[in-house]
């Protein structure tokens, strides 16, 4: 097995500028398994930071969610994790939780301490193996190597990221991990952390091209990549009733989709904001999703995006300004997710699938 806990040097950095962890007290880790293509990306907040939540799309696969409903109890999260290996991958945050006990983070209970640490998965099971998912003990690693320098691409959660899948895996390209941030007047930070495992194609608002999707066998532009809106509307593909209730035989019953296709992730800010204020954040994030990837929400996606405010800085730029830093810096994570990936298991990258290898 592959592996990797250390704290590795960023990656090349593209035009996609900044990371999350230029929010002072965000630092972020990766556990990743190239053999097996799955892994597991911590978001940390020392101290702890009030956070918020927005799911969109059908089928999302999440633990301790509820807590971050304006309306719950909790307000503040230590962490938050994200993991590949469908729900099988959400015990890596019980790896975080045991991580940050033995460091005494977390809300203190009489003797107890009870760290608080959210999870969302992206479904890689159908990538390199269905047998190899992240456990606790490597959730555990990636809160190791947690620090300001992380790398990107194919690696942690989004080793094994795929997207463009609407022709079929043979025709896809390799997802991953990315990120970026804005600054805005006042010292304020924006910073996002994506994980892009999208069935559609990724395009750059900036110039509506299309950097990422089902590969072009054959026509103009070839090779390239295929516009998934067109093929939705104009030659679908089969519902294969992936989401099927084992009979405990070997057989299964028809039923709808799995989550077979997914971008979650985290936006940080260093403005001071309540679990409402970091709930429309979150909201803000999704909306960037909204216009890379294309198509995002389907019924098969669980799109899922964390909130974390630190409240550090002094100033405050108002919703309306932090909602548009929050788009342009979800956009630019998501960017930067396609550019660093690199080939694995048989998957290109967009670029090497340009270039045809």
């Amino acid at each position: 097995m592959s592996t990797s806990m250390s704290r590795s040097r960023r990656t090349a950095r593209t035009r996609y500028s900044g990371r999350i962890t230029d929010v002072r007290g965000i630092t972020t880790g990766h556990w990743t398994d190239t053999a097996n293509g799955t892994g597991c990306t911590v978001i940390l907040c020392d101290p702890p930071a009030v956070a918020g939540i927005e799911v969109r799309g059908a089928a999302p696969g999440s633990r301790d969610t509820e807590m971050l409903h304006p309306l719950a109890a909790a307000e503040w999260v230590n962490g938050i994790m994200l993991a590949g290996g469908s729900a099988f991958g959400l015990d890596a945050a019980g790896g975080a939780v045991r991580f940050l006990e033995e460091r005494g983070r977390g809300i203190q209970f009489g003797r107890a301490t009870i760290p608080l640490v959210p999870s969302a998965i992206i479904f890689d099971l159908s990538f390199i193996t269905h047998k190899v998912r992240p456990t606790a003990d490597d959730g555990y690693r990636a809160c190791e190597a947690a620090g300001v320098e992380f790398e990107c691409g194919s690696v942690g959660a989004g080793t094994g990221a795929t997207v463009g899948k609407l022709r079929g895996t043979a025709r896809s390209v390799k997802g991953g991990v990315g990120t970026a941030s804005v600054s805005l007047p006042g010292g304020v930070i924006v910073g996002a952390l994506m994980v892009v495992n999208a069935v559609g194609s990724i395009v750059d608002p900036a110039t509506g091209r299309v950097v990422a999707g089902p590969r072009s066998e054959t026509g103009p532009g070839a090779p390239g990549f295929e516009d998934s809106i067109g093929i939705l509307m104009t030659d679908p593909p089969r519902d294969r009733g992936f989401f099927r209730p084992a009979t405990g035989r070997g057989g299964a019953q028809s039923g709808g989709q799995i989550a077979t296709n997914t971008v979650i992730g985290v936006i940080a800010t260093n403005a001071k904001l309540d679990k409402k204020g970091a709930c429309r954040l979150a909201v803000a994030s999704q909306d960037g999703i909204a216009l890379a990837v294309r198509p995002a929400h389907t019924s098969s996606d669980g799109d899922t995006v964390f909130a974390l405010a630190t409240g550090e800085a002094g100033a405050h730029p108002g919703p309306d300004s932090l909602h548009a830093a929050a788009l342009q810096a979800t956009v630019g994570a998501i960017l930067n997710a396609i550019e660093a990936a690199k080939g694995l298991g048989g998957v290109p990258s967009a670029a090497e699938a340009v270039r045809g290898g």
